[in-house]
């Protein structure tokens, strides 16, 4: 999944002069020089070499290797009931994913003779909600119990860090045979959840939950064609997709469709936004609500100018009804509305989650998927966020009660993963079903290489994560960020604070 950018431009390079080529093929004056570095580009575009875990052969007896997930689930709309089981495919179905996570335990089955056994904590328990408080205390009984006999687990982005505060969890940098520093795992997430040196939750290709909580930008062509606007994938690729040109071109399409004089679903908008999008524009700057000092201590980041700025222009976009359409306010929090109006080509710019795309597949109107704006056209990177709620990391709860096992099939099916499971979400099931043309697949490789993960978000440190969408979802003026913060700032330095002295007094 995680694809390297210079090869991205390389093949974008690539495909133009191809296409030249194309044109010139009827013209014999095409010169040998032109046909070598045609040539010579289009060598870049070569198979990455397969690489393997390097694990010990190993027979287990035929041992049952029991995974345990866990995950939020919005109640109450079209994604009510999904499972977000990454290793219940049982059997082969002629879907692409599921039958990437058959082959792939399959594969490791054999390799290791063992039995890959998946426990669902939300249809095991009928919770197909938020399960945060619920999942942790069955968790913890477990650990206490010396009952835990799970391999490894799955769970939400609040639960995990709430684990690794209180001392359940652990440090994956010493755990044998996982080897982070491989492809197959997500290094940014490696870096932007390490405290202290230590890491006690991460994601990587072994799941496919991190691309589905990416935040991403979706914009309705039609829409686009019709009011005759710049070309947005160039404004991507040149570095000039900025917050400024989003609120520019929102403005350039917002209508009252009915003439009635005021703006519901039945009018058209410059975006549709969810709740959650607030936190995705304060990552977009490339800062984030906390982060990590030189010698790993948590601090606070959120209150700084690019973020306050950035902030205040989105509150006051959100407030503008006339352009900016909060489906979760003005009908219910129903993703159906959103999707009928996003299809029905009265919105621009459809700003959500990544899960969000496969349910457009019916959509008639073309759409293209692109990264969340810059702050402006100096900031070095698009930044995207993965969403706290929606998360769900990898971890190693205590007392494990084979960690070598665990370990070893851990990390297969984590390579095996990378080679199988993401080739099928990724290639197969976005690029091909769901993305709409090459220029949206090129933007999904720039998506998830920029992504970030906000440990003041996942953390929850003075409740900033809702505070923030709070500022636009109960429209309240910019100007109380200020005193939002400074309200809770105390607060939320003292649980920075305790969860650093855990953090130095962990002797896992």
């Amino acid at each position: 999944m995680k694809k390297n950018l210079a090869l991205l431009f390389a093949l974008l390079l690539a495909g133009q002069s191809l296409i030249a080529c194309g044109d010139a093929a009827q013209d014999d004056t095409k010169t040998p020089e032109t046909a070598a570095a045609t040539e010579s580009q289009t060598e870049v575009v070569t198979e990455e070499p397969r690489e393997y875990a390097d694990l010990p052969e190993k027979d287990f007896g035929g041992a049952d290797a029991k995974i345990f997930l866990a995950y939020n689930v919005e109640e109450g709309t079209t994604n009510f009931g999904v499972s977000k089981n990454e290793f219940g495919a049982h059997e082969e179905n002629g879907d692409a994913v599921n039958d990437a996570r058959y082959k792939r335990n399959t594969a490791v089955e054999e390799q290791f003779n063992v039995k890959i056994v998946d426990y669902d904590y939300n249809t095991e328990n009928n919770l197909m909600t938020w399960v945060h408080d619920s999942v942790r205390v069955f968790v913890d009984k477990l650990i206490m119990a010396g009952d835990n006999d799970y391999a490894f687990m799955l769970l939400p982005g609040y639960t995990v860090c709430k684990m690794a505060q209180n001392g359940s969890l652990q440090d994956l940098n010493t755990m044998q045979h996982l080897d982070l520093e491989k492809p197959w795992w997500d290094q940014k997430a490696n870096t932007d959840l390490t405290i202290m040196n230590r890491l006690f939750f991460t994601t990587g290709d072994i799941s496919t939950a991190d691309n589905d909580a990416t935040c991403t930008v979706l914009f309705n062509k039609v829409v686009a064609e019709n009011y005759d606007l710049p070309d947005i994938y160039d404004l991507v690729l040149n570095g000039k997709w900025t917050l400024e040109k989003f609120y520019s071109l929102c403005s350039d399409v917002s209508r009252d469709l009915n003439g009635d004089g005021k703006y519901d679903e039945t009018d058209q908008y410059g975006a549709m936004v969810w709740d959650d999008i607030a936190m995705a524009v304060v990552n977009s700057t490339g800062d984030k609500c906390a982060t990590t000092d030189a010698d790993g201590n948590v601090i606070l980041t959120l209150n700084n100018e690019r973020t306050v700025n950035a902030l205040t222009k989105y509150i006051e976009f959100g407030r503008d009804t006339s352009q900016c359409f909060q489906y979760q306010r003005a009908v219910d929090a129903s993703d159906t509305v959103a999707i009928n109006m996003f299809s029905g080509d009265q919105v621009l710019f459809f700003m959500q989650l990544m899960q969000i795309v496969p349910k457009l597949r019916d959509m008639q109107a073309d759409f293209g998927i692109i990264p969340f704006p810059k702050y402006d056209e100096s900031q070095d990177s698009y930044y995207n966020t993965v969403g706290s709620w929606h998360s769900v990391f990898f971890c190693m709860p205590m007392s494990s009660a084979d960690p070598e096992m665990s370990t070893i099939i851990a990390e297969a099916l984590a390579c095996e993963s990378k080679y199988t499971v993401t080739d099928a979400y990724y290639d197969v099931n976005l690029k091909t079903k769901a993305a709409r043309d090459e220029q949206s697949s090129a933007m999904l490789d720039i998506i998830f290489e920029t992504r970030v993960y906000d440990l003041g978000w996942y953390y929850q440190f003075g409740g900033y994560n809702e505070e923030v969408m709070n500022l636009v979802r109960l429209n309240m003026a910019a100007k109380e960020f200020v005193s939002m913060y400074t309200k809770r700032e105390k607060n939320a330095q003292k649980a920075v604070d305790k969860l650093n002295t855990a953090f130095s007094e962990y002797e896992g």
